[in-house]
C-alpha cells in the first residue's frame, strides 16, 4: 500500500489578508501594501516566513521504498540596501522540517543554521540562497552577489555569481546581475530530487553588521506541475529610499532549474507594461560549462542523506 502525497498549489499576488496562511517569525511582517518583509535594515536580524501547512515531499510504500515528489515555485523579490553604504546579507527559498528555527543565527547563516549545527545532516534543510555578502569562514567580508544551493549548511554545494548574457546586443561575456539593485527580480525553482518526507516551504533572511531590507512581492508554488503564473501588474512594490517618486521598477526573471533544464533570464520591463524587447540570459552554476544548470546528478547525490535517514 502506498501513501500518496497530497498535491499542494497556491498563488499569492501580494500578501494582503493572507496572514493566516503563514507562520511569520522574528522580524518578518506583512505590510499594509501587501509586501512580505523578511527583514528591515536592523543589523543582526533574522526573519522567517513559512507556508502554514506541511508539504508531503516523499511517497512511502509498504516496502519502505520512497519516491520523491517534484515541485515548482516562482517568486518575486526585492533587496533594498541603505541609501549610503553596503547592505547585506541575504535570503533563501527554504524547505525545512520545522517552521520555527529558534536557534538559527543572523549574518552568513541566513537565519537557517548556527555555528554549532552548520553542516549537520540532521538539519534536513534545503535552500536556494540569494546572498550579497561573501566571507563565510574567512577573516573579512566582501561584497557578494551569489545564487547557490545549500544542503544542511550555509556553505553552498553549487553556485555562481548572478550574471546574464545579453544576446540582443551580442555580448560574448556575462554581465553581472546585481541582486541588491532594488529592482524586483522573479525567480523560478523546479526540483525533482529528494528531501525529507514532510517539509515546510518558505523563506528565511538575515542581516549582519551590514543590513538590507528583504521583500517578497508575490509567490506561487505547486507539487502537481508548473507553478501558477504570478500577475506582475498586481504585485506591490517596495520603493527605494532615494528618488522613490521616480522609481519605475523592471522585473528580471531568473529560472534556476534544479532538474535538467538550463536557467534562462528574461528582462520583462516594468510591471505596468510587459511589452517590448526581451533579453535572453543564462546563469552559470556549473564549474565545467559557461551556461550550465544545477546538474540533477550532483543535486541528487547531495540530497541522498534525506532519503537514507528517512528509511
Amino acid at each position: 500500500m502506498v501513501a500518496e502525497a497530497q498535491d499542494v498549489e497556491f498563488l499569492f499576488n501580494g500578501f494582503n489578508g493572507s496572514e493566516a496562511n503563514f507562520t511569520l517569525d522574528k522580524v518578518s511582517i506583512t505590510k499594509p501594501s501587501g509586501l512580505l518583509r523578511l527583514t528591515n535594515k536592523t543589523q543582526n536580524a533574522v526573519g522567517h516566513a513559512f507556508y502554514s501547512e506541511k508539504v508531503r515531499m516523499l511517497n512511502r510504500s509498504s516496502s519502505s521504498s520512497m519516491n520523491a515528489s517534484s515541485f515548482s515555485t516562482a517568486f518575486v523579490f526585492q533587496i533594498i540596501s541603505p541609501s549610503k553604504g553596503e547592505g547585506g546579507f541575504g535570503f533563501a527559498f527554504t524547505l525545512s522540517p520545522s517552521d520555527r528555527l529558534p536557534e538559527a543565527e543572523a549574518g552568513h547563516y541566513l537565519g537557517l543554521f548556527n555555528s554549532t549545527n552548520d553542516g549537520f545532516s540532521s538539519n534536513y534543510i534545503f535552500a536556494v540562497e540569494f546572498d550579497t555578502v561573501n566571507g563565510f569562514n574567512k577573516s573579512t567580508d566582501s561584497v557578494g552577489n551569489h545564487v547557490g544551493i545549500n544542503i544542511n549548511s550555509v556553505d553552498s554545494k553549487a553556485g555562481k555569481p548572478a550574471a546574464y548574457n545579453d544576446d540582443v546586443n551580442r555580448l560574448d561575456s556575462s554581465e553581472e546581475l546585481m541582486l541588491d539593485s532594488g529592482k524586483p527580480i522573479q525567480a523560478w525553482v523546479e526540483y525533482n530530487g529528494v528531501t525529507n518526507e514532510d517539509m515546510y516551504v518558505g523563506f528565511s533572511a538575515s542581516t549582519g553588521n551590514k543590513a538590507s531590507s528583504h521583500y517578497i512581492l508575490g509567490w506561487s508554488f505547486s507539487t502537481k506541475g508548473e507553478a501558477p503564473l504570478l500577475n506582475l501588474s498586481r504585485l506591490p512594490i517596495a520603493l527605494q529610499e532615494k528618488n522613490s517618486s521616480s522609481f519605475r521598477p523592471s522585473v528580471i526573471v531568473i529560472i534556476a532549474s534544479l532538474c535538467d533544464k538550463l536557467p534562462v533570464f528574461d528582462d520583462l520591463g516594468s510591471p505596468d507594461s510587459l511589452r517590448g524587447s526581451t533579453k535572453s540570459m543564462e546563469v552559470s552554476v556549473s564549474s565545467n560549462t559557461i551556461t550550465g544548470s544545477f546538474p540533477s546528478s550532483s543535486i541528487g547525490h547531495m540530497t541522498s542523506s534525506f532519503i537514507d535517514a528517512g528509511r
